[in-house]
């Protein structure tokens, strides 16, 4: 059994460098407002202080889970047992190269359009009205109309769940649809160097003010959500198929299926994580029974189906 008060005192003894919670309600956390409590959460101050935290649960065997900033991710009502890092505001450093960036994965997407678009550097305006950070944009090669992560990407900063530091160049990893596949396990993604290029500043924010007309019309800005919840198939669209099933409008609770675009599940007030598991699972059998397609969903899915190990 692991001791979650001695774990505590442990933190404590330590004296990390960053904020330190326990019993955190998760729905402050994500984009969706919902999820139980995580046992601990940290917010680090540095990469030392990161380092150090990851040390120390990792020889405990305490499970870790790193989030940005609480978008496409679905957390239990019954909470995660072991401890979450946040990383969004914190490894937030931002260094200019001429045309090169190294940024670091806690930076919040929309932050760094701006700063980029005061430097007249192109490249990233289509990442201007996601919600998350950088390292969670890498992790699930974010795009949208057409242009990803994976086209500027140049280079990225890790550190395992050891302690030990890699810097891969786009030559040892490779972008996948909604994924990047690095051959390692159990890492953090710190910080990536980003290419883009000198571009004149009022076409750029033309163009970021377009992709935002775009998403307005087509995706439920205005709700809460967590993105996309189903990669899309090579078929079809996920939300086209969503919507031929019959799906859209769906409601279980307050959890419902977007009027809007069918691909999104919006909390219309007082949706809970099992309300929007059970439409997630209903989604899937409807797709699957009237094409024959079993849809890969996008989200992840934090804290179901947890373990007992605590001893009080």
């Amino acid at each position: 059994m692991f001791n979650k008060s001695r774990f505590w005192k442990e933190i404590e003894k330590n004296g990390l460098d960053g904020e330190m919670k326990i019993d955190e309600p998760m729905k402050f956390h994500t984009t969706w407002k919902i999820g139980g409590v995580a046992d601990f959460f940290y917010i680090p101050k540095s990469q030392e202080a990161l380092k150090n935290i990851v040390l120390i649960a990792s020889e405990r065997d305490l499970p870790i889970y790193i989030i940005g900033n609480g978008s496409n991710i679905l957390v239990s009502d019954d909470g995660i047992r072991g401890l979450v890092i946040k990383i969004a505001g914190t490894l937030d450093k931002i260094e200019y190269f001429d045309k090169m960036i190294k940024v670091g994965a806690g930076v919040i997407l929309p932050h760094l359009v701006k700063m980029t678009i005061e430097r007249e550097l192109s490249g990233l305006e289509f990442a201007s009205h996601i919600p998350g950070t950088l390292g969670g944009a890498i992790m699930n090669n974010a795009s949208f109309g057409g242009e990803s992560l994976a086209n500027i990407v140049h280079k990225i900063s890790l550190i395992d769940f050891y302690g030990h530091f890699q810097e891969l160049d786009s030559s040892q990893f490779t972008f996948l649809y909604r994924g990047i596949l690095i051959n390692l396990s159990r890492y953090i993604l710190l910080n990536a160097e980003i290419r883009l290029a000198r571009g004149d500043k009022t076409k750029i924010i033309t163009k970021v003010k377009d992709f935002y007309k775009q998403r307005k019309a087509s995706q439920p800005l205005a709700f809460l959500t967590a993105g996309c919840i189903f990669k899309n198939p090579q078929e079809k669209p996920a939300g086209y198929l969503i919507e031929q099933s019959g799906a859209k409008g769906l409601r279980i609770g307050d959890a419902q299926v977007s009027e809007k675009h069918a691909n999104f599940i919006i909390n219309c007030g007082r949706a809970t994580s099992k309300d929007i598991l059970l439409l997630i699972e209903k989604i899937e059998e409807r797709v699957e029974k009237n094409f024959g397609i079993k849809l890969e969903r996008e989200i992840n899915i934090l804290g179901f189906g947890r373990t007992e190990y605590f001893d009080e």
